[in-house]
């Protein structure tokens, strides 16, 4: 077998040496590929062009091969590129891509990490990496390396815009983390000691925008961060609100377990009832509530984990104080887990339309599942035999440049 790839290897080697400005390149990327350890048949190479005549190797002979080396790399045709790239694994098409900034551009194009579909980010054992899955594609899954943190000792508090928080699972300072830039964001220390394991977060948008606010709830005291503050501010809220929150259009809202909503702003913190008929609930102890942002609309979804799951989402009608049952999102799929929610557009993610991508972190069978709101009906994605922690850590990431 080392043989054939050796063979396979030299015999692109060979064709690269004897194509011309256009052919060299894609015969260079044959060579690239074979050491990349993609498939490359001799048939390709034998279907190659003719040599050209071989020219003599004088001083002078050698600096025009140089310098016709050195135009030919000057300038890579897109669709060239974009054709090596695609047949490559993702790493090495991103490994690649970072010789020039027209192969830096073809790589994000099709590298899957920059695609709009979010990635399940999955805590294991490692202290060092974690599994980072494909919702579009489930056989597709990488390693990715958390640099600068011990992970035993951190939890995943959210995820927005690329953005972790990773919260320590005692006392310690709260850091902000965009995995794949691998910046690095660590936030003042909270005053009065640690958080719960489970405390709930919300961040309006990514640390390097302007606007940017991050909530945490400890108990009755609301705190909230913004980037330029050294400290925390401390708001005192009643101990039922902040289940779930949202941003639309500067605005925050918020809904407790009993389903009440409530409008607010901070800077300083002002909250305000809205009087909204609650929405139907499950006769079910076990239920997760969630509101979403979708199209400057507001959403509410609710699942009821008894002996068989059900869920249901609702419509904020602002203008007759009602929540409206729903089963058409369009080309809308929400992504779900620990009282955070996402909504992207399925046509530019890739992952399909009208539907609920839901993770639990007490599922111990399905690493998520997929409820159709037409069909009414779930699709089961089973957990590989992997060592995730007893608890599964999970998180919806949306990479972001």
């Amino acid at each position: 077998m080392a043989d054939e790839e050796r063979e396979e290897a030299t015999t692109a080697k060979e064709a690269a040496e004897a194509f011309t400005v256009y052919e060299m390149l894609a015969a260079e990327a044959l060579v690239i590929l074979t050491q990349s350890g993609a498939t490359v048949s001799t048939s390709e190479a034998r279907n190659t062009p003719p040599p050209l005549p071989a020219e003599t190797s004088t001083p002078a002979s050698n600096k025009k091969r140089r310098k016709r080396k050195q135009r030919v790399m000057a300038y890579v045709p897109v669709d060239v590129v974009e054709l090596i790239l695609m047949r490559m694994n993702p790493k090495d098409a991103v490994r690649l891509g970072t010789s020039c900034k027209d192969w830096t551009a073809a790589a994000a194009r099709v590298d899957p990490t920059k695609r709009k579909a979010p990635w399940l980010l999955v805590l294991t054992n490692s202290n060092t990496t974690c599994a980072l899955q494909s919702v579009t594609d489930p056989k597709l899954s990488f390693k990715i390396r958390i640099h600068g943190f011990v992970l035993q000792h951190y939890h995943f508090g959210g995820s927005w815009n690329g953005w972790l928080v990773l919260q320590p699972n005692r006392r310690g300072q709260i850091s902000l983390l965009n995995p794949f830039s691998r910046a690095r964001w660590d936030l003042p220390i909270l005053p009065r000691g640690g958080l719960p394991s489970r405390s709930l977060f919300y961040m309006s948008s990514a640390p390097t925008t302007s606007g940017c606010v991050l909530f945490v709830r400890k108990l009755t005291t609301l705190y909230v961060w913004s980037p330029g503050h050294e400290f925390w501010t401390a708001e005192h809220v009643e101990a039922t609100e902040f289940n779930s929150i949202v941003s639309v259009e500067g605005q925050f809202y918020a809904m407790n377990k009993e389903g009440r909503l409530i409008s607010f702003r901070v800077f300083p913190l002002q909250i305000k009832e809205l009087h909204v008929c609650r929405p139907p609930v499950y006769n079910c102890p076990r239920q997760e509530r969630f509101l979403v942002e979708s199209c400057g609309e507001i959403l509410y979804v609710v699942i009821a984990e008894h002996e068989s799951t059900e869920m249901s989402v609702f419509r904020l009608d602002l203008r007759n104080r009602a929540w409206v049952k729903t089963t058409r999102l369009g080309d809308r799929a929400l992504f779900l887990h620990w009282k955070h929610g996402i909504s992207v557009s399925a046509g530019e993610a890739g992952c399909k339309g009208n539907c609920v991508y839901y993770s639990s972190r007490y599922d111990s069978c399905n690493v998520w599942r997929v409820y159709d709101l037409e069909k009414q009906s779930f699709t089961r994605f089973p957990r590989r035999h992997c060592p995730h922690r007893s608890v599964h850590d999970n998180v919806w990431i949306t990479p972001e440049n």
